[in-house]
C-alpha cells in the first residue's frame, strides 16, 4: 500500500489532495490490479486504508 499526501509526494501539482493505493494480487502474488481512493488530505485516514486494503485484497480473489 501507498500513500501519497499531498504536493510532497510529487504525485500531484497541487497541495491538498492525497492518494491511498494498494495492489490487487492473485494467489500467487502477481499484480493483477490496484484499488485507490483520491481525496483531500484530511481523509479520515484511519478508516480509509483498512477499506482500501480489504477491497484490493477481495479484488485479488477475485480476479485470481
Amino acid at each position: 500500500m501507498r500513500i501519497y499526501i499531498g504536493r510532497e509526494s510529487g504525485m500531484f501539482g497541487m497541495s491538498g489532495v492525497s492518494m491511498i493505493v494498494a495492489p490487487a494480487r492473485n494467489e500467487a502474488q502477481k499484480i493483477v490490479g490496484a484499488i485507490g481512493v483520491i481525496g483531500p488530505t484530511r481523509l479520515n485516514y484511519g478508516r480509509i486504508v483498512p477499506v482500501v486494503d480489504y477491497t484490493a485484497r477481495m479484488v485479488g480473489r477475485l480476479l485470481g
